[in-house]
This record gives structure tokens, C-alpha cells and sequence, in this order.
């Protein structure tokens, strides 16, 4: 049976109650602050706006006096949701209420609360998550929040308050990670690169307007470890400044151009190059790029590649000796030698994802199970797996007990009983099970892997929209599954009726299972 729900700790129970607190000592400002507005005295709305102000300092310097200084992140995370959701409430009263003038005193009070999030003890903040409305306000605090090491501004449309915050960036010397995606400047370059020395982590993908001029700042910061460069309109000549300039480089992002940059490389260089690139993401490499690439960057560890190219592109992998994550995209797994490439370089690999690959069978799986001794994470993801796929081979005799490090299975193919079976049953250490729409589950499936003592350790199991699934794999995956936390997607599984879904979750709310049926997909 899943585990009963825990008691939260002090810590988690102590940040509710300052939540809550929060959350009531707005309504009153809000209730007060609008009386004042409405009283006949000239200058009524003023006298609000200060008594609100006054107000939120009183709350942040009692908030911060009173939270030991390693909670200060905890603190203002919740904060940031808090207001967030407040804004979200009270923008949808606004719109049902008809638009009433106290609705939108409450909004634009609430909204002068962000000042609560702006301290110079602030590490990390990402404005993709917050509302419209909270985001502009901060745009005009940033160069207050001079402690912040992480901060991510998310895309934007080019708003003009949105740029000049980038200015303020000035300010923020201790940044170690930053975020610009969509409208960031050469000029906005310019500022990081002159006053971020610590930076290791830069995104600025989709900002078209990034040319060789802005790049070329960011080779004052010689600590920078990855940058994130798709389409931008970036050069081959800069990136491969960049790749010589930056001596801790080790990621630029997907790059579709990485094959002609190391062809310019070899080009215009005499002596021998070795770049400490770890990680190589690209959907145009043809097999003298991937030599060149073995060749300049042969400690890499990560590889994401569009193949569709019949025959020996990945051969030059081979050569790969610290290769731990492989991600292939459109090939063959026979023909164009994925085969090959797990036979010799598996034995390291954490991360195995094939998507849109083809000549799946089960001597394929069997490979994957025989020579990826370590893995941890496989994916198939709109895979071809060949018709008659034959018996499920669950007493396959390994000459060692395969995918015993495997924790996260996630199958979005089309795939066979035998396929589902097979891959439950051997990976005995499995916590997160992920299965797609056209994946063949039913009663049997869940009986037969249970009897083989299976998913012991597993937490979570999401299986989209199965036509055969009922409500008797549900009560034997709870009572066969002690770990279990987490069983999605029941809502569009045909063998469920409506009524017993919602006994079954009145059970769970009855007996405090720590369970949760209502979460959705999940994209990771």
C-alpha cells in the first residue's frame, strides 16, 4: 500500500504560516488603503499609495529580521508564488466582478507587494514564472538586487522596459547564470561582459539581433562553462572565436553549424587544436564533421544528433572514450549502426534516447540490455518497433542482470505487450515509468509483471489514454507498489468509470495516502 502522507516539518510548516500571514496582512492593507483613497481630501490617492508602501517595508524588514539568513531563498520563493497567485486571483474577481474600482485598487496594491522580493539577499529569480505585471515592476528594481548569482528574464517582445533593464545588469557583478532568450542587444552584451566576471552559465538563444559585435564581449568573461547561441545570427568566424577565447567553454547549445565551424577551425589552424567541449547538439554533422569533432573535442560526454544519413556516421563516435549520454534523432538502428556504437561504447552511458529510430526488435533491446550496464534514463520516443516482435524474452539469460542502474523509463512509441513486459520486468530498480498513448497496456500486462516481482521501487507510473486499463491494475499496482506516489492520467484511461475513479480518490483522501492521481503529462 502507498505510504501515508508526513507530518511537514518545521521548517515547511513555519514558511505556510508566514504565507499565510502574508496573504492577511494584504487584505487589510488592501481594505485600509482603499478607504483612504475614497476620503474627499485632495490627494486622497497619494496618502494611499505611501500608507502602502510604508507598510510593505515594515513587512519586508520584519520578514528578513526575523528568517535565518540560509532560509532568505526559501523565503522569498514563497513569496514570489505568493504574489503571483494573489495577482492571478485578483485579476480574474476583476474580470467576473465587472470591473468594480475596489478590484482594481487591489490589483494595483498588490502589486506594489513586489517590493517585498527586492533585497540585496536575493540569489535567484526567474521572471519567466511570475505574471506580466509583477515582471515590469521588477524590471525597474533590478539594479537593487545586487546579491543575485541566478537570474533568468525570460523571453520577451521587445518592450521597452524590458530592454533597459538590461542595463541594469550593471549591478548584478556576483551573476554566475543569466537568462536573455528572444530580444537581448549587442549592447546588452556589452554590459554582461564588462561587469559579470563570475559568469558561467549564459542563455541568449532567439535573439536575432546578437551579431559577432555583442559576442565579442563575452570573451572578458574567461569563466563562462555554456552559452546558449541557437539563432542567433552569430557567425561562423564567432563562434569559433568564442570556442578559442573562452578556455572553460564546454557547452554553446544546439549549434546546427558546428560541423562548418570546425571545418574553419581546421582551416586556419597549424597547430593542434583540443577544445574542452563536453557536449555536442547539432542536426547537420556529416561523417568528416564528426571526425573533426572527435578529433578537436575528444572528452565529450554529451551527444544530441539528427542522423539521416544511411551508413557509418555514427562510427566516428566509437572513438568517444567518456561518452555518458546519447541522444539519436531519425536513423536506423541496424543500418545506419546504433548497434555497433552501443556494443562499443555503452558501457558508460547514463542516458540513452532514441527518437523517430527504425529496426527496433527485441535482439535491439536485448543489446541495449546487455551492453548499457550503468544506464539510468531510456527514452523511445516515436520509435518504429517491427511488426511480430516475437516472444517478450523475459527469461533471457544476460551475463549480467541487465539495467540494474535504470530509474527512468519513458516509452512514447507504439509498442507490443512483449516490448512492456520485457523492459518492466528486468528493470528491477525502475521509480518513474512513463508510457504513451499507443503503448499496448492492459490487465495482463499489470498482472504478469507484478507475479515477477516488479516495480517493488517504483514512484511514479503515467500511462496516457490506455483503452484497456481498469480499475483492477489500479488496486494492484497501489497494493503491489509500497513507493508509489504518483498514478497520472487515470481520467482517460476507457476501462475506468467515472464513479469508481472518484471512490478511489475519496479513499485516498480517507485513508492520507500520499498519492497523487490528479497530476498531468509529464514533458521530462
Amino acid at each position: 500500500m502507498p505510504r501515508r502522507k508526513q507530518v511537514p516539518t518545521l521548517i515547511t510548516a513555519g514558511l505556510g504560516g508566514v504565507r499565510n500571514y502574508v496573504d492577511l496582512f494584504s487584505r487589510g492593507v488592501v481594505h485600509k488603503s482603499f478607504k483612504i483613497s475614497n476620503r474627499s481630501v485632495e490627494g486622497g490617492e497619494d496618502f494611499a499609495l505611501h500608507y502602502v508602501d510604508q507598510q510593505v517595508e515594515w513587512l519586508q524588514s520584519l520578514l528578513f529580521s526575523h528568517t535565518p539568513w540560509y532560509q532568505f531563498q526559501a523565503l522569498i520563493d514563497l513569496l514570489v508564488a505568493w504574489l503571483s497567485q494573489a495577482i492571478l486571483n485578483s485579476k480574474a474577481i476583476y474580470r467576473r466582478s465587472n470591473s468594480p474600482p475596489e478590484s482594481y485598487h487591489q490589483i494595483e496594491t498588490l502589486v506594489r507587494f513586489v517590493q517585498l522580493i527586492v533585497h540585496h539577499r536575493v540569489k535567484a529569480l526567474d521572471l519567466s514564472k511570475l505574471p506580466k505585471m509583477i515582471r515590469d515592476a521588477l524590471y525597474k528594481k533590478l539594479d537593487c538586487l545586487t546579491g543575485l548569482e541566478v537570474l533568468s528574464l525570460g523571453s520577451g517582445n521587445g518592450e521597452s522596459a524590458r530592454k533597459r533593464s538590461f542595463f541594469s545588469i550593471k549591478y548584478l557583478t556576483n551573476l554566475t547564470s543569466l537568462s536573455l532568450v528572444n530580444d537581448c542587444q549587442n549592447e546588452s552584451l556589452s554590459v554582461v561582459g564588462q561587469n559579470c566576471p563570475n559568469l558561467r552559465s549564459l542563455d541568449i538563444s532567439s535573439s536575432g539581433a546578437i551579431t559577432d559585435q555583442g559576442t565579442a564581449w563575452l570573451l572578458i568573461c574567461k569563466q563562462l562553462e555554456i552559452i546558449n547561441l541557437f539563432q542567433t545570427s552569430l557567425s561562423i568566424q564567432g563562434y569559433a572565436q568564442l570556442l578559442l577565447g573562452l578556455p572553460k567553454l564546454h557547452s554553446i547549445g544546439r549549434c546546427d553549424s558546428f560541423g562548418q565551424i570546425l571545418d574553419y577551425l581546421a582551416r586556419h589552424r597549424t597547430t593542434d587544436l583540443q577544445l574542452p567541449i563536453l557536449s555536442l547538439h547539432s542536426r547537420d554533422m556529416n561523417l568528416e564533421h564528426l571526425q573533426l569533432f572527435v578529433k578537436f573535442c575528444p572528452d565529450t560526454r554529451h551527444v544530441n544528433l539528427y542522423v539521416d544519413e544511411d551508413g557509418h556516421l555514427l562510427t566516428p563516435l566509437t572513438n568517444l572514450q567518456h561518452l555518458e549520454e546519447l541522444k539519436l534523432l531519425a536513423c536506423n538502428f541496424y543500418s545506419d549502426r546504433v548497434d555497433r556504437l552501443l556494443r562499443e561504447r555503452g558501457t558508460n552511458l547514463s542516458l540513452l534516447h532514441l527518437e523517430h529510430v527504425d529496426q527496433l526488435d527485441m535482439s535491439a533491446l536485448c543489446i541495449i540490455a546487455e551492453h548499457c550496464p550503468v544506464l539510468r534514463k531510456l527514452v523511445f520516443f516515436s520509435c518504429d518497433f517491427v511488426e511480430n516482435f516475437g516472444s517478450s524474452e523475459t527469461d533471457h539469460v544476460f551475463s549480467s542482470p541487465p539495467f540494474r542502474e535504470l530509474e527512468s523509463l519513458v516509452c512514447v512509441s507504439e509498442s507490443a505487450p512483449n516490448v512492456i513486459e520485457f523492459l518492466l520486468i528486468h528493470a528491477e530498480n525502475l521509480k518513474f515509468v512513463q508510457f504513451g498513448s499507443t503503448a499496448w497496456f492492459n490487465d495482463e500486462i499489470v498482472e504478469n509483471v507484478l507475479q515477477r516481482n516488479a516495480l517493488k521501487k517504483v514512484e511514479e507510473i503515467r500511462i496516457l489514454r490506455s483503452y484497456e486499463l481498469s480499475m483492477e491494475a489500479v488496486r494492484s499496482l497501489i497494493s503491489a507498489c509500497p513507493n508509489l506516489r504518483i498514478l497520472a492520467e487515470m481520467d482517460g484511461w476507457e476501462g475506468i468509470d467515472e464513479w469508481e475513479l472518484r471512490e478511489l480518490r475519496a479513499e485516498i483522501k480517507r485513508k492520507n495516502w500520499e498519492l497523487d492521481t490528479f497530476i498531468s503529462w509529464c514533458t521530462g
